[in-house]
């Protein structure tokens, strides 16, 4: 998988293969699962509500921090808030609407870090004691340190995108305007064609071999 972000369809793209999300070739193992609003858990944390759009693996708890990856949208309601110390995870965070001023507290100091809506994407280290300032509804991905690799990236209406995905390996585009998603994960390689109808988030997510290799010794 491209772990740095999306690539633009080609002119050549059929335009069947420009709408939705969509595999590039035909009989691929490709699974595409739409995620409703009413299908999505939401939860309280000391400084808001947090709804969850993904978690691997599949039957794994937040609260229990048994998982892999973790992709959540949180509605940040106080203007001054702590986040919740998450230190076996990277956290990567984006603002759907609201600037977001976010302080990191190292034992050396500070590290401060400003996040548009809809623009910048923020990568950090879940354990590092983190403040934030200001009111927002953000986007979250949580990847265990060492057994996962993603991204999390922005794209506009009608802008189209080609995603590479394999065994192992998901993609999954929120809309920002409905709330829906769409997760699509597939048994061998193979591009996704992408359209966006509205702002969207476009999320990859890649297992390690390792991930991969503990969760069968568990089967």
């Amino acid at each position: 998988m491209n772990m740095h972000g999306t690539r633009m369809v080609p002119e050549g793209t059929p335009s069947k293969a420009r709408s939705g999300l969509l595999p590039l070739r035909k009989g691929t193992m490709l699974r595409i699962t739409f995620i409703e609003k009413a299908d999505m858990k939401t939860t309280r944390w000391s400084g808001g509500t947090t709804t969850e759009l993904l978690i691997l693996p599949r039957g794994a708890d937040y609260a229990s921090r048994d998982f892999l990856v973790r992709i959540s949208t949180a509605l940040v309601e106080l203007e001054s808030s702590d986040f919740t110390p998450l230190p076996d995870y990277e956290r990567l965070i984006g603002s759907v609407e609201g600037v977001m001023r976010l302080t990191h507290r190292f034992p050396a100091g500070r590290a401060a870090a400003v996040i548009e809506p809809v623009s910048s994407v923020h990568r950090f280290d879940g354990g590092v004691p983190t403040h934030c300032e200001g009111k927002a509804r953000d986007l979250n991905l949580m990847l265990r340190k060492g057994r996962t690799e993603g991204t999390l990236t922005f794209m506009d209406a009608g802008e189209y995108a080609m995603l590479p995905i394999a065994e192992n390996e998901y993609v999954l585009t929120y809309d920002l305007a409905s709330g829906t998603a769409r997760l699509a994960e597939a048994d061998e390689p193979d591009f996704l064609a992408f359209s966006a109808e509205g702002p969207t988030a476009v999320f990859t997510v890649r297992l390690k071999e390792n991930a991969v290799n503990a969760q069968k010794e568990e089967l």
